[in-house]
């Protein structure tokens, strides 16, 4: 299955390579427009805009009620942003949608569980007020996303937002982040600035609910108790020309156990440019962890990655990361990611695969899309995403291999 992913997309790269020269030469002939108006835009104070959404998910195996067609939802984005002043403004975010699969499907056997999970939902994301104490001092209070780190496929130091894990695999880290309500401060003094973050809400991952596609127990887990105890964290920063550093200080709930037991964790990220070629590193240390009730633990988690931007219009990056935990075996992480552009950016070609072992043999998935822009409003999608076996995770979902598409009007 490997190959026949890999050799798709290569063929959608041949393809979509042959389609914009095509383009480029019939464009050679178009006539050139040599006045340019300029027009002075009136400026605003504030915009609503959204995005209206239909996805639908294919499984490719068998299993009831989850196979074939398995999603239908319909999705309503909307942002509205007002500026009260030139240094001051709010923005409020809010996405609500509603699968229909489980009205077409009503004589499937869904878990009631499953069903208030993935059936309807409306959520409040961003709802922030931003601006300037000082000219080196900016604010930013209310529910948003404050993303740590360098990787853009494996999380090390990225810690403050928990995700939406509900369909593992589908969708990309930048758009499965879970707004938390902060205070952050923020503070500038030539290429430095500090970043000082007061966390009053609690938030936890959206896990697979009971008897969904992607749930691997045979037993219901107890409801999580939401401790709503504030938790801080900090970072230093260092921007210059051809590198960046970050160095990072919290007191967080942790994500991955179910007692959410209060962790401290020290981190720091780091990447340097070099031609064609970005390098990034990432590692953390936290202490106070503990696993399946044990005692109070220590662990880390290193991070080395590659991007190279030396192919025009395409970007390959490589992140490997190993995670050092208490009594018991390391966990290893891997993603190879490819993204390519075509016609003029309006098709965008992409391919990620990450693996779990060093030897890159413990379970993992691999995923293929398009993403072509119809018109300025208008985007489609259509992918694939294979599950592989070799742990006790992956073994349970490999067959959940599923065709996605979805048709995306913005306005």
């Amino acid at each position: 299955m490997l190959g026949k992913v890999v050799f798709l997309f290569l063929c959608i790269v041949s393809f979509s390579h042959a389609q914009e020269f095509d383009d480029e030469f019939d464009e050679g002939f178009d006539d050139i427009d040599e006045s340019i108006m300029v027009e002075e835009a009136v400026k605003q104070s504030y915009y609503l805009t959204g995005k209206l959404s239909q996805k639908a998910n294919y499984a490719t195996h068998n299993q009831s009620p989850h196979n074939n067609l398995n999603s239908l939802q319909t999705s309503l984005y909307l942002e509205y942003e007002k500026s009260f002043t030139d240094n001051h403004k709010l923005r409020v975010s809010a996405k609500t949608f509603y699968d229909f699969i489980y009205n077409v499907k009503n004589d499937r056997n869904y878990a009631q569980e499953e069903k208030n999970s993935l059936q309807k939902e409306t959520e409040i994301f961003d709802l922030y007020l931003q601006g300037k104490i000082s000219s080196n001092m900016d604010y930013k209070i209310g529910r948003q996303v404050v993303v740590w780190g360098r990787s853009d496929t494996i999380r090390v130091t990225d810690i403050l937002n928990p995700l939406d894990n509900r369909s593992p695999g589908i969708t990309d880290i930048e758009d499965l982040r879970l707004p938390v309500g902060m205070a952050k401060i923020d503070y500038y003094f030539g290429n430095y600035n500090v970043n000082f973050i007061f966390i009053g809400e609690t938030r936890y991952s959206k896990l697979p609910a009971y008897k969904s596609d992607f749930y691997i127990l045979n037993t219901r887990l107890p409801d999580e108790k939401i401790d709503k105890k504030p938790t801080i964290a900090l970072s230093f920063n260092a921007n210059f020309s051809s590198w960046d550093m970050s160095l990072y200080a919290a007191k967080v709930k942790s994500d991955e156990t179910r007692a959410h037991d209060d962790i401290y964790m020290l981190g720091y990220a780091f990447d340097y440019i070099y031609d064609s070629w970005l390098f990034k590193a990432e590692g953390v240390y936290f202490d106070k962890y503990r696993l399946n009730n044990t005692q109070d633990k220590t662990f880390s988690n290193i991070l080395v990655g590659l991007e190279y931007n030396g192919i025009e219009e395409t970007v390959i990056s490589f992140d490997i990361a190993n995670k050092y935990l208490p009594n018991t075996k390391d966990v290893t992480q891997s993603a190879l990611r490819i993204n390519s552009d075509f016609m003029n950016a309006r098709l965008k070609a992409n391919y990620l695969i990450s693996l779990y072992g060093r030897r890159f043999n413990e379970g993992g998935f691999q995923r293929v899309w398009l993403e072509y822009e119809l018109n300025d409003a208008l985007k489609s999608t259509l992918g694939y995403v294979d599950y592989m076996s070799g742990s006790s995770l992956f073994d349970v979902i490999e067959d959940n291999d599923m065709f996605f598409t979805s048709l995306e009007y913005s306005f």
